[in-house]
């Protein structure tokens, strides 16, 4: 097809459809991208729309060619957003299109719940609602409105009605109209009656499709309803039999997979589902319904379908580059993940311009910059520099002592819990139960359980004992009630080593019990004592290494590749939960039941014996100098399950005949193990690219293996074990030994040259020399410590290690299975609240602030995100007056309740424990951020409001005897584009009534860059008028936009201060004078009060509108 063939789109927000040129090549989302920068829709939220075929209730997916479908399509928000208070505080363009959209459904009743007549009262209000809006927005005449009414009311309305609306409109418009709404409250009343009588708008329908239920196939209806508020997600209607079946909400899914001839797996928490769509159109709108709503709620950064990737999310992935996250994320994933590290970098998109680009990059002194990539089509340009690539640029820049030194990027992780989740749901309430209700919520928990000894029987001479003489492991019976028992394996720790390994046997047990999959050994319950031991599924057939070298020649590929998946499968159930296994080891797989046709293997639990310089091949490089950080991160596991693949396909013989320094030293040369002669391509593709340094996560693993194993058209749930309830457990005489392995290293196999040479890699010669002194020959069952060290010691010089402050990679969750965290009690209004904090966010004058969530206790209460500002029994004890500032400062915060003040929800104060101060929590935090990664956008009116926002407040601290005392934008934070509030009250003090200013009384470090030189030098007093030359100074910040530091103070000239400050680029010189300039007249006397600056600031808000 020639590149000059074109298709129509309609776009709800312009009455003349689009002519498009497109090539053949020309993809829906390449289409989506274009229409959104006509539109003005930012990268940001263009994700939320999709082609919609016209005519037709279906979508394009974002990688089909728009040529070979209908080529007439409609621009639209397919997916609902829940929180419409977020999407217009993110976008107002992308908000006034969804109020369009929604409104033109209204209208041409193309909104299938609501019904006519049943709620013709409530179309009416809408269409009422729609003409104010537009007397508001359009600044039309009320009459003129009047006379147009039927461009606002429902069609349906509008027939069956006559001229009833329009006099209807007459009694009510003028009413509404003098309210004085803006036009933004009044599009959110229409949107939210809509969401009243619509709870489902924006669900999709797929009719005339087959569920393929075992032996049955089923007619069914397919509904996708995310926010259902019974069944949300997934449900299927059965035609047959009329009733409702819920499939899973978004959340539970885990994968798609097509079978051919437009089946569909949908693998999900739990049994898969197979149903077969009536065509390929209609398949293909449904992936992309369930893949998009996936990356709005859950992970932006993955597909559910591999056959269905989204184009630009991966070449996002290829460059490590994260989506429009914005700056606030940005810096405190850098904070967070490397404490600032030099060198390490986030490259993110831009949240309002395509094709360009920020990085993030943490400098020599612990702060970060941030500078601009613009892509031009051949190239990027930075610094006024031309790169014919990201990975050349970020080459450019290796240099430590440069002034910008790009050594490690941050890649975007599946835990991020950004900005772009734009369809994540508000917090649910939650709700308190009693005793009776727990027994019914507890009937179905699977979870492990506190066993009592008596019912548990040993079987005599059925002792196996681990390799290092840590445990014991038995045969035994349990005895569930009179008639039920079942066999299980008795794992527990040898009486000898019980005092030392204790603990960690515990800590152990309680990791493991955080685990629910088919795909891994089951622990049942817990012994506490005589003796402490772990109750686990037992499994009679042994390791499955031993099984594949003692039956190579009956074990075919395909039941490998099946193995396979199911090992994915643990290794994602394992991330999910949170858990690093840190033993993903062929050895470590049992076999469960093997026959003809099917082989099915689980993974045993994690150990408690010692790494070895023998475990090379399972570690990432970077694991090198420190092999227990293998303990603590995903990454290790995914390494070792790629190894342990290898194992798999080599039949179960082991790497470990090579010298393991020669061979670490191969490693990190770039060199990797030979592809065994047995292994698929495919699957060989995968286990490289999990010995990446960027590997693929678990859930793309197991997405990719099931993939695999789908070509081949083989069902992978004919091979999955059903889970059983411990109501059935009679029926299962199954599983357990990783107690019955005689040595805990397998021996090695007859492979000779190991390792190869990696083409993607930097590499040398990747040969191992059988001749070469081996150390650790004569020793492969040794744990000691002597021959670690050794290993370690020779990689020392050249391993680069990576670790986060959590020692784990970038990609771990926040949320693993740690300690449990504790909750506080806090006083607000009277009413006692319970505190969880997360995380560390920052640090303020007197102590760190955190990150938590607030609720009441013993009542149904609505968990909000809090700020919590805390001040350890510790640090109290290391300096007696921290104690005192810090309950001046609340006493302070709790004397402020205004709108451009953060507002303080509570308090814990006991001087024997922790002092907390509970405020409310504002993600885009403080102004000096937003304005630099936000300064290009915003207008004189954005900034003048700011200045306007912070007047306002300080007018109220003032006339409270408060003076501030710290008065910057690092200490205004950001609620939104339109609001500002005040926060840091640490170094504020409350003016005595008998005096007009505050003297300074201690020394201490002060911020002396805002302060007036009255209070930056003797005398050093402190008033509300000291506080107009710090807003002086903030505003200065406001007006350059963050990007030229404050000019030091010089004690040695107070008087020549103000001469110090520049006008601001492109600040009108009116504005300078008034709101920067005259607060640093040398008489505080001369200062305007705070009451002016906010008459000043609305009137140029009225002059630069």
């Amino acid at each position: 097809m020639a590149a000059s063939e074109t298709v129509k789109v309609s776009v709800v927000i312009d009455p003349t459809p689009n002519i498009i040129p497109c090539s053949t090549t020309f993809t829906a989302e390449e289409l989506c991208i274009v229409l959104c920068k006509k539109y003005n829709i930012p990268p940001l939220t263009r994700t939320l729309f999709a082609l919609r075929i016209k005519g037709s209730d279906l979508f394009l997916k974002d990688n089909s060619k728009v040529l070979l479908s209908s080529r007439d399509y409609e621009l639209r928000i397919r997916f609902k957003v829940p929180r419409l208070g977020l999407l217009i505080t993110l976008d107002e363009t992308t908000y006034d299109y969804y109020f369009q959209q929604a409104r033109n459904d209204v209208n041409e009743n193309k909104v299938p719940e609501i019904k006519y007549p049943e709620n013709k009262q409530e179309l009416l209000g809408l269409g009422i609602a729609d003409m104010t809006r537009a007397i508001i927005e359009e600044k039309l005449q009320l009459n003129d409105v009047v006379r147009n009414h039927k461009k606002y009311i429902p069609k349906i309305i509008i027939r069956r009605h006559g001229p009833y609306p329009k006099k209807y409109a007459i009694d009510y418009l003028p009413k509404l109209c003098s309210v004085g709404h803006n036009v933004n409250y009044v599009k959110n009343l229409y949107l939210q009656q809509l969401y009243g009588l619509a709870p489902n708008y924006l669900a999709e329908e797929y009719n005339n499709v087959l569920w393929q239920n075992g032996s049955d196939v089923l007619p069914v209806k397919v509904v996708v309803s995310p926010f259902h508020p019974h069944q949300p997600g997934i449900r299927l209607f059965n035609i047959t039999k009329r009733d409702w079946f819920h499939v899973c909400t978004i959340e539970e899914l885990i994968y798609l997979t097509r079978n051919g001839d437009n089946c569909l797996e949908i693998s999900r928490r739990g049994t898969p589902l197979f149903l077969k769509f009536k065509n390929e159109e209609q398949l293909s709108s449904f992936i992309s319904l369930c893949d998009g709503y996936y990356r709005l709620m859950v992970k932006w950064t993955f597909n559910l379908s591999k056959d269905d990737e989204t184009p630009s999310l991966k070449e996002l992935q290829r460059i490590k580059c994260h989506g429009p996250v914005g700056g606030a994320f940005s810096y405190r994933k850098l904070e967070e993940k490397r404490a600032k590290k030099h060198g390490c970098y986030i490259l993110r998109q831009c949240q309002d311009d395509y094709n360009v680009y920020y990085l993030d990059v943490c400098s020599k002194n612990s702060t970060t910059e941030t500078y601009k990539i613009e892509f031009k089509g051949h190239c990027y340009i930075f610094n006024k520099e031309e790169y014919f690539s990201i990975e050349r640029l970020v080459s450019c820049h290796q240099n430590p002592e440069g002034r910008i030194f790009l050594n490690e990027c941050i890649p975007p992780s599946e835990y991020d819990k950004s900005q772009l989740l734009l369809c994540g749901e508000p917090l649910k309430k939650g709700v308190r139960i009693d005793q009776a209700e727990l027994q019914e919520i507890l009937k179905d928990n699977k979870s492990p359980r506190c066993l009592p000894n008596k019912d548990l029987l040993l079987y005599t001479g059925s002792e196996k004992v681990g390799s290092e003489n840590i445990t014991a492991t038995y045969k035994a019976l349990w005895r569930l009630d009179e008639t039920k028992k079942l066999v299980v394996a008795f794992k527990t720790l040898q009486r000898e080593k019980a005092n030392d390994y204790l603990k960690d046997f515990i800590e152990l047990a309680s990791k493991w019990a955080c685990v629910q999959s088919s795909s891994i050994v089951r622990l049942y319950g817990v012994t506490l004592s005589s003796p402490t031991a772990m109750v686990l599924e037992y499994l009679p057939y042994g390791p499955f290494d031993v099984y594949l070298r003692e039956n190579e020649e009956n074990v075919k590929p395909i039941h490998l590749k099946k193995v396979a998946a199911g090992l994915a499968r643990a290794l994602w159930d394992l991330s999910e939960a949170g858990i690093v296994h840190g033993a993903i080891r062929c050895r470590r797989l049992l076999l469960a039941s093997h026959h003809d046709d099917r082989i099915i293997v689980k993974l045993s639990g994690p150990t408690l014996r010692q790494y070895s310089p023998l475990d090379v091949h399972w570690m990432p490089v970077e694991f090198f100098s420190d092999m227990n950080l293998a303990k603590r991160s995903v990454l290790g596991d995914i390494w070792a399950f790629a190894t342990t693949l290898w194992q798999v396909f080599s039949y179960g013989h082991s790497p470990n005949d090579t010298n393991p320094v020669l061979t670490a030293r191969s490693y990190e040369m770039g060199d990797r193990l030979l592809r065994p002669s047995r292994c698929p391509g495919e699957v060989w593709a995968l286990v490289r690219s999990c010995w990446q340094s960027d590997p693929p996560r678990p859930q793309e693993i197991m997405r990719d293996m099931n993939h695999m194993l789908h070509r081949e058209y083989v069902p992978l749930h004919e091979y999955e074990e059903p889970k059983i309830s411990l109501d059935h457990m009679e029926h299962a005489e199954t599983v357990s030994s990783d107690r019955f392995i005689p040595s805990e290293l397998s021996d090695a196999g007859s492979n000779k040259s190991l390792i190869s040479v990696d083409s993607s890699l930097p590499s040398t010669n990747g040969t191992v020399s059988d001749s070469y002194d081996n150390p650790f020959a004569d020793n492969k069952s040794s744990n000691s410590l002597e021959s670690m060290n050794a290993l370690t010691y020779a990689l020392r010089s050249e391993a680069v290690i990576s670790r986060s402050n959590s020692a784990c990679g970038p990609d771990e969750p926040d949320d693993g299975a740690g300690a449990p965290r504790l909750m506080e009690s806090i006083v607000s209004q009277g009413k006692t609240y319970l505190v969880t904090i997360t995380k560390k966010i920052g640090s303020g004058n007197y102590g760190h602030v955190f990150k938590g969530w607030m609720e009441r206790d013993n009542q149904e209460s609505q968990r909000k995100e809090v700020a919590v500002k805390k001040l350890t029994r510790q640090a109290s004890e290391r300096n007696g007056s921290l104690y005192e500032d810090f309950k001046n400062e609340l006493e302070i915060m709790k004397s402020l309740q205004h709108i451009n003040i953060v507002e303080i929800l509570g308090y814990s104060w006991d001087h024997s424990s922790d002092v907390l101060i509970v405020m409310e929590y504002l993600e885009e935090g403080s102004l000096n951020y937003y304005l630099k990664f936000q300064g290009d956008k915003l207008r004189i009116s954005h900034l003048l409001k700011y200045a306007k926002d912070i007047a306002t407040g300080m007018d109220h601290v003032s006339a409270k005897n408060v003076v501030h005392r710290d008065l910057a934008t690092r200490n205004i934070l950001v609620v939104n584009k339109y609001h500002v509030k005040i926060s840091d009250f640490g170094l504020a003090r409350i003016i005595p009534k008998e005096e007009s200013a505050y003297r300074i009384k201690t020394e201490r470090l002060l911020p002396i860059n805002w302060y007036a030189p009255e209070s930056a030098v003797e005398p050093w007093h402190f008033s509300s008028k000291s506080d107009v030359w710090s807003y002086g100074v903030t505003a200065w910040e406001i007006f350059t936009r963050a990007r030229t530091e404050v000019p030091k103070f010089d004690v040695e000239r107070p008087r020549e201060r103000a001469s110090c400050f520049q006008i601001p680029e492109g600040c009108p010189s009116e504005i300078f004078r008034h709101l920067m300039k005259e607060c640093w007249a040398l008489d505080p006397n001369l200062r305007p009060k705070f009451i002016d600056l906010v008459h000043m600031c609305k009137r140029f808000m009225d002059e630069y509108q």
